[in-house]
C-alpha cells in the first residue's frame, strides 16, 4: 500500500468545450487502495465543504478528446488509483471538484428507462429548505409499510426492499429484480409480459430512497404457477410475526404461525418454515445474544446514572469474559428499612443461550406480598458466586438487628453466609426439608405430613415436644434426620430470631415462576425486564396501599380478624391491669399486654395479638394498634413504596462515554445450550414425579388415605 498525492482544482466552472477554468489549487495524499468514501471526505474535509448540505462532484479529464470523468463509486476511485499509478507526479490528472447544493434533486426520466432507452438526467430545481424538511418529516422507517405508493420516501434501500417482500406476500404475487445498485432498485413480474414493475432510486446520492414509478395493475393471470410459489422467505415471515413476541409471556407457537398464513394471507406453510419464521423474530427482536452482553456496561452506567445510591455491579474475567452481575436499586434499598429484616434468597436456571443461574433476594411488605431486593446473573450456583452475590448484597443492604436468611439448605448459601455475614442466623425453607424426608424415607407420608408442618408450625415447647413425639412413632428414622439438620432451621419455637410468618421460601419461588418466560431473554433484555417489573410492581402497590384504610396491610388484617372472631367466644378475668386470664373452654391462656406475651406462644412469635390478647384488650375497652409490628402497617407500606422507579430513556438517546461504549464484555467461556428445543422445566426427582396431587377420600364414611371399596369404617350418617 503506497500514498498517492493529488491535485485538487475547486470553485472553478466547465465551460462548453469540457476545460475547467477560473479555479483555485490545493493537494491531499491518499492511499492507493482508497475507497470512494475515503476520497469524497478527505477532499471534503481540505475544501472545507459541508457535505450535509451540500454533494460533491469529482472529475478529472484522461486526454483532449475524452469528456470528464466523473467519479461516482469505488470501481471509479480503482480506475483513477490505477491511472494515476502511471504518473505519480502530483500535476498529473488533477481532481476538478464541483460543489451542488442539497436541494437539487436527481430525477430519472421513467418513459424513456422503462423503454429500455439509455434515459436522460435532469436537474430539477425544487425550493431549497421546504423540499428537505419535506423528506425528513415523511422518512418510513419500518419495512412492514400495508401502503405503498408513488412519491414515498424510505430511510435506506433495504427498508425499500423488506417493504416490497412483505407487499408481495400480503397481495400473493412473485417479482424479481431486474437492476438493483446503491442508486436504484428496479423490480418487475416473474411473468414476462406483464405490466407490473416498480422502481425506487435514492436522493441526490444520499442513502435515501423515493419511489419513482410503481405500476400496481397487473396483465398476468393470476393462477399462474408463478404465483403458487410465492417468495416466503424467514425474514419475511419473521418480520410480519415480530409483534407477537414483544411480550415474553405470550405463547405463540410455529404451529400458530402455520394457521394464521394461512387464514389471513393464504399460505400454506411448513412447520420448518414457520419455526425459521419464529427464530428470525425473535432475533430481529432481541438482536445476537452474544452483542447482548457488550450492551451491558453501558446500560449499567445509565441504571446509576438514573437511579443515584443503587449498588450495580459488573465482574469479568481475566479474558474479557463475562462472570457475575449484580443489581440492587435505589427503590429497593430505601424501602428495604421499613420491611422485616427477613431475606429470602434462591437461585434459578436460565433458558437463553449462554445458559447460567439467576440469583434472586427478596422480602415481605407490610401487606405480606414479594418485595425483589436485588437480582443477579452468575455462572452456576457455586461457592464463590453466592459468596460474591452476599459481599454485593452487604455492600447495599448492610446488616440490621434481627436479621436473618431463609432458602433451601443449598450448601453454598450456608458457606457464603457464614463468611460475608458471621454470626447471621440462617433458616431453612420447611417445603424442602419435606421433599427430602418424602424422598429419603418411604413409611407413613400421609401421617408425617401433617405432623411436620404442626410441628415446624408449634408456637410452644410442648406443642413442638408432644408431635415430635407422634412423629417418632411413625418413623424413628425421621426424627433422627430432623435433630442432625437442627431443629433451630426448620422449627419457628427454635429460631433464635423471629422469623414470624416466613417459613418457606415460597415468596423466591413465586419470583422465580413470574420471571419464568423472561428466563429466555438475552441477558441484556432480562435485566430490562427485571427493572420494568420493579417499575410495575412499584406503581401498582403504592396506588393499592393509598387505596387501603385500615390499620395494617391486608395479608396482617385479615389474620386480625380470624383473631377477633375468635376471641368473641372467649372468657377474660384480670388479674392486674396487664396481666389477664384468658378461658377458652377448659383452657387456660396467660396474657401480658405490657410485654405483649400470651402462653400460647402466638402473640410474641407472629407480633400480632392473638384471639387471647384481642379478648383482653377488648376486656380492657383498648384497641390493638400499640401492639402490633410496625412492620405490618400502613404508614410502613407507603414508606417502602415512596420511591418511585422511573422510566429509563430510549437506548438511542442514552449519554454515555466514550470509554465505557469501549469497554468490552465476551459472553461466557462455558460451552453453549446444545441446539434444539430447549428445556423449559428443570428436572424432577423420581419421588416428584410418583407423588399424588391429591389426597385420596373415601366416599364411605369420608375419611382418607382410603377409597369407598377398602373401607372399614362405619358409612358417614346422611
Amino acid at each position: 500500500m503506497s500514498k498517492i498525492p493529488i491535485m485538487l482544482k475547486s470553485s472553478g466552472t466547465w465551460d462548453n468545450y469540457g476545460i475547467f477554468r477560473d479555479f483555485e489549487v490545493d493537494a491531499i495524499v491518499v492511499d492507493d487502495n482508497a475507497s470512494y468514501g475515503i476520497l469524497s471526505s478527505t477532499t471534503a474535509e481540505q475544501l472545507s465543504i459541508d457535505t450535509s448540505d451540500k454533494i460533491i462532484e469529482i472529475k478529472y479529464i484522461v486526454n483532449e478528446n475524452c469528456p470528464p470523468m466523473e467519479i461516482r463509486n469505488d470501481m471509479g476511485v480503482r480506475v483513477y488509483m490505477e491511472t494515476k499509478k502511471e504518473n505519480k507526479n502530483l500535476g498529473s490528472y488533477p481532481l476538478c471538484i464541483s460543489v451542488r447544493d442539497f436541494n437539487m434533486e436527481l430525477a430519472i426520466n421513467n418513459e424513456s428507462t422503462s423503454a429500455g432507452s439509455s434515459g436522460s438526467l435532469n436537474l430539477l430545481e425544487f425550493p431549497s429548505s421546504p423540499a428537505i424538511e419535506e423528506y425528513q418529516s415523511e422518512i418510513i422507517t419500518e419495512s412492514t409499510q400495508t401502503y405503498i405508493e408513488e412519491g414515498q420516501v424510505y430511510q435506506d434501500k433495504q427498508t425499500v426492499a423488506a417493504a416490497m417482500k412483505n407487499y408481495s406476500v400480503m397481495h400473493k404475487f412473485q417479482f424479481r429484480v431486474k437492476r438493483s445498485s446503491h442508486r436504484s432498485y428496479w423490480l418487475i413480474c416473474v411473468a414476462e409480459s406483464c405490466k407490473w414493475h416498480f422502481k425506487a432510486t435514492s436522493i441526490n446520492d444520499s442513502a435515501m430512497f423515493k419511489i419513482r414509478s410503481f405500476s400496481r395493475q397487473h396483465t398476468c393471470c393470476l393462477m399462474d404457477e408463478t404465483f403458487i410459489q410465492r417468495k416466503r422467505t424467514a425474514a419475511v415471515l419473521g418480520s410480519m410475526v415480530v409483534p407477537k413476541y414483544c411480550d415474553p409471556k405470550t405463547v405463540y407457537t410455529p404451529k400458530d404461525i402455520q394457521t394464521d398464513m394461512l387464514s389471513e394471507h393464504g399460505l400454506n406453510l411448513s412447520y420448518m418454515q414457520a419455526w425459521r419464521a419464529k427464530e428470525k423474530a425473535l432475533q430481529f427482536l432481541r438482536g445476537n445474544p452474544c452483542d447482548s452482553y457488550n450492551k451491558l456496561p453501558k446500560y449499567f452506567y445509565i441504571l446509576e446514572k438514573n437511579y443515584p445510591c443503587s449498588v450495580v455491579k459488573l465482574k469479568k474475567a481475566a479474558d474479557d469474559c463475562f462472570l457475575y452481575a449484580f443489581v440492587a436499586l435505589c427503590t429497593s434499598i430505601n424501602g428495604w428499612q421499613h420491611c422485616r429484616p427477613v431475606v429470602v434468597v434462591d437461585g434459578t436456571f436460565l433458558k437463553s443461550a449462554y445458559r447460567g443461574i439467576m440469583l434472586t433476594a427478596s422480602t415481605m411488605d407490610a401487606a405480606g406480598t414479594i418485595f425483589p431486593l436485588a437480582y443477579a446473573v452468575v455462572d452456576s450456583e457455586n461457592d464463590a458466586s453466592w459468596k460474591w452475590f452476599f459481599e454485593q448484597f452487604k455492600e447495599a443492604y448492610g446488616e440490621r438487628p434481627s436479621m436473618c436468611v431463609v432458602s433451601d439448605r443449598h450448601e453454598s448459601i450456608l458457606k457464603a453466609t457464614s463468611v460475608v455475614y458471621p454470626g447471621l442466623a440462617h433458616y431453612s425453607c420447611m417445603w424442602h426439608i419435606w421433599t427430602n424426608i418424602r424422598s429419603k424415607f418411604k413409611k407413613g407420608h400421609l401421617q408425617l405430613h401433617e405432623l411436620y408442618f404442626a410441628t415446624a408450625r408449634s408456637y410452644t415447647m410442648d406443642e413442638f415436644n408432644e408431635r415430635m413425639l407422634k412423629i417418632e412413632e411413625v418413623d424413628l428414622r425421621v426424627k433422627s434426620y430432623l435433630y442432625d439438620i437442627g431443629y433451630h432451621r426448620w422449627s419457628r419455637v427454635h429460631a433464635t430470631v423471629n422469623r414470624t410468618f416466613t417459613m418457606t421460601s415460597n415468596i423466591a419461588e413465586s419470583l422465580n415462576a413470574v420471571t419464568k418466560d423472561a428466563r429466555e431473554l438475552p441477558i441484556f433484555d432480562l435485566f430490562e425486564y427485571m427493572r420494568t417489573l420493579l417499575e410495575r410492581w412499584t406503581k401498582e402497590k403504592l396506588s393499592k396501599a393509598k387505596g387501603t384504610f385500615t390499620y395494617l396491610g391486608h395479608k396482617y388484617n385479615k389474620e386480625l380478624e380470624d383473631n377477633s372472631t375468635l376471641s368473641q367466644k372467649l372468657r377474660v378475668r384480670a388479674s392486674t391491669d396487664h396481666i389477664h386470664t384468658v378461658l377458652d373452654g377448659v383452657k387456660r391462656y396467660i396474657v401480658c399486654l405490657e410485654n405483649k406475651k400470651c402462653s400460647c406462644g402466638q402473640f410474641q412469635l407472629d407480633e400480632l395479638p392473638c384471639a387471647h390478647a384481642l379478648a383482653a384488650l377488648r376486656h380492657r375497652n383498648e384497641t390493638y394498634e400499640n401492639y402490633c409490628s410496625p412492620y405490618y402497617t400502613r404508614k410502613s407500606l407507603l414508606l417502602t413504596y415512596e420511591m418511585p422507579v422511573n422510566p429509563l430513556p430510549d437506548e438511542g438517546k442514552w449519554d454515555v462515554p466514550q470509554h465505557i461504549l469501549d469497554e468490552v464484555v465476551k459472553p461466557p467461556a462455558g460451552d453453549k445450550r446444545q441446539p434444539g428445543r430447549p428445556h423449559k422445566e428443570r428436572y424432577k426427582t423420581f419421588d416428584e414425579i410418583k407423588s399424588k396431587k391429591y389426597k385420596v377420600s373415601c366416599g364411605n364414611c369420608g375419611g382418607e388415605g382410603h377409597n369407598k371399596r377398602t373401607c372399614k369404617n362405619a358409612p358417614k350418617k346422611k
